[in-house]
């Protein structure tokens, strides 16, 4: 046991679920029925609902909850992890699937069940069992009316909405349930067995058995009343239930909340349910109030073994006795799997909430031989003489353990467990770890390691940078409307409440206005515009108001989200041993560090404890440094951090854009005048002396600046990639996947910006410093670490960026600045989904294996999949293709300055500008891309979802690729389509396939004909081999020439071969005319015809309908 600080080796990432944002068709109210002897009562309460006024309180009562956990049902059971919350004032119980993969072909659930009881749910009563014989799910929950619900959820009920079809019974799914017990006892909490059973400590001491009388009288007569088998039993009895009734005893008692509870109050059980080739029977483990540890039969209902909970020897006066506090909690902890070569039967561990608290292991022996053979025997203290203490976080603040769990260290062999503990202040928490050997727990309970709070929630930087009031907006927009920062349930209550507080008129609200827009609309609004004596806007002013404005709505949301972050639950999947925290609206995941955020976070306070640091970092999250080399690693991030922090924040910002501009731009200096020009223009007399100095001394401790600069940059990432596992992610396994990625991508990129710049400093510093010239490449440190920082600009804008299929955040954020002009007024856009770009490229076979979750591996794998380092810019273009792909315009027009100079880069610059109406530039880039398209094999997998019909277009000859192009500009821009199509005629010859040709005549001609282009129309026409497209193409020329009052030119044509087909035509249009006076004068154009070739008679003697001979001549004639 070390006092050293816990080291920094797991991260919190943050998911926010939107549960009220749902709509109705994923998220259902199933009002549950009333007991029948308490309906009137029930009915009475929920008529006198509370109507909370629009504050915080409202925000509380809509989202947060007051109890949150998840249940995990079987391996072959789906969806497998049931998340349930109970909400709005207790008396709804939400109930939701957060797995994180899915089997293949099986369909997700998304639908959320809000079960909504006729009273409030009595705290810590909510359980989930589920059948071994069938696959269905119960739900235990207990009323403060004293009624036992139990709802039984079916796959059919869960996929199909059974309970919603015609002539379904609420009794098919909901039963209930009074205990007569309920009538001289109190429910305490519940602790479901099985389907069928459940246990419900009382306040008094004893414990209430129920079993289920399946087809029972009681049961048969009415199906919505369930019928259970009560059984109370006690250590003390009947006496001392008696005893505990009497008023004038006091001793034994303590105050709960309205009410009392005895010493012998159960505070926190588990069951053990042996294997089924065991011979062992199941027990049931309490912890009361007088810091005792009992074990129960559950088959015999009788008390086996009672003992201190630490196997403390009880203190001579009563009034010394440590006394547990009497809310439900978990305390214990069952590993059913016997170190090999011992007599045990499973193990617990008990935990003492008391004091700072402490862990105690025992072991369960069995009886050997005789009728007990293989039953429980005893419970045994394992270390009698060890003291196994929990850490607090820190001195500063009272910290108290919430509960534990206990998971395997598979890595590590079958007896190492990783023992969690959820401690809480307040609304804050923080999860510590320790991992220990059951079978030498004395020796290996090593150091306690905890888990770092994310970065994504750190409050946003002042906006000392920006001058015009519309940066200002523009800066605070791209922090709140950060994807996956805060759900739209924040920002409105935020939104709410700022109205309500700084009396802004709402004004009007259009159905189709985002939440960005109605923020900046709100905003906008109230700032005042003051003017200066002269009558002019004090612009000044103005911007200073309008930070004040953001950065108060700012406050409120991140005070709203603070909230939310409370932790309710320590869970674990007993399947993969992934720990998770369910928060008062949200859930938080537990993921291991990767190897650059473990320097990160560990560079001041841990640098003694490397050992720790290497032996616990998994080898896939990084280099696997360890020694002199990770020390050397965690002081150049020292070195690095404390140079940028010296840095003013406008030095800094400028800094970080210079550096976002080099890895945009092409270069234009040698990387040695590029480094001195940053130094000069950025760095120069910017660096205090006690700083330099500082820096100084750091480069001091380390054996090789060099190696530490390549060791940091190989940490980023250390393994080709290859597929995680063959299962499909969920939308909330995405999610997850995504944050985490967001976190890992933050991390990284300050840390590589923060290198580049303590490289171009020590390279380029007038002073001259020994320490500083052991690096004696920096050229070549600095190109490598330009490389990554580029890959990190791109996985960075990802990562803020959201992606719309119907507009972006760009395309908001710009329509919302309007607001922030003077005089200008905003546009309502359309609504559409935050989720950012990362979300967008991640495939949805990207899932691990069941039985090993291992969060940031699959995020290493994720990013590394991407690809953004290949020289040949495929990963990048990829990109550029879900963008594209997605209809997302605005992001892939912005993302088009991080695409290679390469024929492909070029290729998907047009596809975006295409996609953004810039039809003239499109077609330059197409153009210039021409060459290496129709002649370079297609290699590039990810830009198959473009070209889903015409794979063969790319790398077949510029026929084809021109052709494919035209595909693309039709019906968008026929005057390009025509372009296009010209090209591909110049491109073909001899041997073109007449398939080709036909479909680029076919293109062409249509094109030509919508344009007005009618010669190049009839060139194509003519050179049509099909006799049923050219009667078709005949035709449509013939109708819209005669429409657009082109006859004459139509019959100068020469029409060599088609004439009769020409004359056809014409001779249908005309014969369809009713009124001649107002429809297009094909009778006068078949007249011509026939005049210009000579056909005297056929011309002059043209039927019309409405009689009349030689009108055709005549009309003719005129026309003439």
């Amino acid at each position: 046991m070390s006092d050293r600080t816990a080291c920094h080796l797991f991260k919190q990432t943050r998911v926010n679920l939107d549960w009220t944002e749902k709509n109705h068709s994923s998220a259902i109210d199933i009002q549950l029925p009333p007991h029948p002897s308490r309906a009137r009562s029930s009915l009475k309460k929920r008529g006198k609902q509370p109507d909370h006024p629009d504050t915080e309180e409202k925000f509380k009562l809509a989202h947060h909850a007051t109890t949150a956990s998840i249940h995990y049902r079987p391996a072959d059971r789906f969806p497998r992890c049931i998340m349930w919350r109970v909400v709005e004032d207790s008396q709804v119980l939400s109930v939701s699937a957060v797995d994180f993969i899915k089997p293949e072909h099986h369909p997700e659930l998304e639908t959320t069940f809000r079960f909504v009881f006729p009273d409030q749910i009595q705290p810590g009563t909510v359980g989930f069992a589920d059948s071994q014989s069938r696959d269905e799910l119960v739900v235990y929950a207990l009323t403060t009316e004293g009624v036992l619900y139990t709802l039984t959820l079916t796959p059919d009920f869960l996929q199909r909405n059974s309970f919603a079809k015609r002539g379904a019974q609420q009794s098919d799914y909901c039963t209930t349930f009074c205990p007569s017990s309920f009538m001289l006892h109190s429910p305490h909490f519940l602790l479901p067995i099985s389907n069928d059973s459940v246990v419900i400590p009382l306040q008094d001491g004893n414990i209430l058995k129920l079993d289920r009388n399946r087809g029972s009288t009681a049961e048969s007569s009415d199906p919505s009343v369930a019928s259970y088998r009560e059984t109370t039993f006690s250590d003390t009895g009947y006496f001392g239930f008696l005893k505990n009734k009497m008023p004038w005893v006091g001793a034994s008692t303590i105050q709960y909340g309205q009410t009392s509870v005895t010493h012998t109050t159960v505070v926190s059980a588990i069951v053990y349910d042996p294997p089924k080739d065991s011979a062992a029977k199941p027990l049931l483990f309490t912890v009361s109030v007088d810091h005792s540890l009992k074990v129960w039969s559950l088959e015999g209902d009788n008390l086996l073994r009672a003992m201190d909970l630490l196997n403390e020897p009880q203190s001579a006066s009563m009034k010394m006795k440590t006394w547990l506090d009497p809310s439900p909690s978990h305390l214990l902890a069952i590993i059913d799997k016997p170190v090999e070569d011992t007599d045990h039967l499973f193990y617990l561990i008990s935990f003492s909430s008391a004091a700072t608290g402490k862990f105690k292991f025992w072991a369960a022996t069995h009886y050997e031989g005789g009728y007990q053979e293989g039953e429980f025997k005893d419970l045994i203290d394992l270390y009698p003489e060890d003291t196994f203490n929990a850490m607090p976080p820190s001195g500063t603040a009272p910290w108290i353990i919430s509960e534990f769990r206990v998971t395997p260290a598979h890595e590590l062999g079958a007896d190492w467990y990783d023992l969690w503990v959820l401690w809480k202040s307040d609304t804050n928490f923080q999860v510590q770890n320790v991992r220990f050997n059951i079978s030498d727990a004395q020796g290996t309970w090593g150091d306690w390691t905890t888990a770092t709070s994310d970065t994504i929630h750190i409050p946003a930087r002042p906006t000392t940078f920006q001058e015009s009031p519309e940066e200002v907006s523009e800066h605070w927009m791209k922090w709140i409307f950060y994807p996956g920062r805060f759900p739209d349930t924040v920002l409105e209550s935020a939104l709410r409440i700022y109205e309500n507080n700084f009396l802004v008129p709402g004004g009007l609200t259009a159905k189709t206005e985002t939440i960005q827009t109605k923020v900046s609309r709100i905003i906008g609004a109230a700032v005042q515009v003051v003017k200066t004596q002269s009558g002019e806007i004090d612009y000044g002013r103005y911007r200073n108001e309008t930070d004040l404005q953001w950065d108060r709505f700012s406050r409120l949301c991140t005070e709203l989200d603070k909230q939310r972050r409370e932790a309710l639950s320590l869970v674990s999947d007993p399947m993969s041993g992934f720990v998770w925290t369910v928060n008062v609206d949200g859930i938080t995941a537990l993921r291991e560090c990767t190897e650059t955020e473990v320097i990160r976070h560990n560079y001041i306070g841990n640098r003694g404890a490397l050992e720790t640091l290497s032996r616990r970092t998994d080898k896939r999250l990084g280099a696997g440094l360890e020694g002199q080399d990770l020390s050397d690693a965690m002081v150049l991030v020292s070195a690095a951090v404390e140079l940028s922090e010296c840095l003013d924040e406008p030095v800094l910002e400028k800094c970080i854009h210079r550096l976002q501009d080099l890895v945009v731009n092409d270069p234009m200096h040698s990387v040695g005048d590029t480094m001195w020009l940053f130094y000069e223009k950025c760095l120069e007399q910017e660096v205090p002396q006690e700083t330099h100095e500082k820096l100084e001394s750091l480069f001091a401790l380390m054996d090789d600046p060099v190696k530490a600069f390549n060791s940091l940059t190989a940490s980023l990432f250390n393994q080709p990639y290859t597929h995680t596992g063959s299962a499909r992610l969920t939308s909330f396994g995405a999610k997850v996947l995504v944050g985490g990625t967001q976190e890992v991508i933050h991390v990284n990129y300050e840390l590589l910006s923060q290198l580049v710049l303590l490289l171009i400093y020590i390279a380029h510093s007038e002073s001259d410093t020994q320490q500083f010239r052991r690096v004696t490449t920096p050229e070549e440190l600095y190109i490598n670490l330009l490389r990554h920082f580029r890959e990190y600009e791109l996985l960075a804008w990802m990562s803020r960026t959201s992606a719309h299929s119907s507009g972006s955040d760009q395309d908001e954020i710009a329509a919302s600045l309007s607001d922030l002009h003077v005089s200008g007024e905003s546009d309502n856009t359309k609504q559409g989904v935050r989720t950012s770009v990362l979300q967008l490229v991640l495939p949805s076979n990207f899932g691990p294996a069941r039985t090993s979750l291992s969060l940031s591996v699959c995020i290493r794998k994720f990013m590394a999949s991407l690809d953004l380092l290949d020289a040949t810019g495929n990963g990048v273009t990829g990109v550029a293709s879900a963008l594209i792909h997605a209809n997302a315009a605005a992001p892939a027009k912005e993302f088009a300055k991080f695409l290679p100079t390469t024929h492909w880069g070029t290729y998907m610059k047009a596809r975006t500008e295409l996609q953004a109406g810039l039809f003239p530039q499109a077609a330059q880039d197409f153009n210039r891309a021409a060459y290496g398209m129709a002649f370079s094999p297609p290699t590039n997998d990810n830009m198959s979802p473009l070209f889903p019909h015409d794979s063969g277009a790319i790398g077949v000859g510029l026929s084809n690729y021109h052709l494919h192009v035209a595909t693309l500009f039709d019906g968008q821009s026929p005057e390009h389509v025509v372009d296009a199509c010209n090209l591909a005629l110049l491109s073909t010859d001899h041997t073109t396939p007449p398939q080709l040709m036909s479909d680029i005549l076919v293109r062409y001609f249509k094109a030509a004909l919508q344009v007005g282009l009618y010669d190049e129309a009839y060139m194509a026409l003519s050179r049509y081999s099909d006799e049923g497209l050219r009667h078709a193409g005949i035709r449509d020329l013939v109708t819209v020439m005669v429409e657009k009052e082109e006859g004459e030119r139509l019959c100068g044509y020469s029409w060599v071969g088609m004439g009769e087909e020409m004359e056809s035509a014409l001779e249908y249009r005309a014969a369809q005319v009713v009124d001649v006076r107002r429809a297009p004068a094909y009778h006068s154009v078949l007249a011509a015809w026939r005049l210009g070739r000579g056909d005297y008679r056929g011309g002059t003697f043209i039927h019309f309908p409405y009689g009349g001979v030689k009108v055709g001549l005549r009309q003719y004639c005129c026309d003439m």
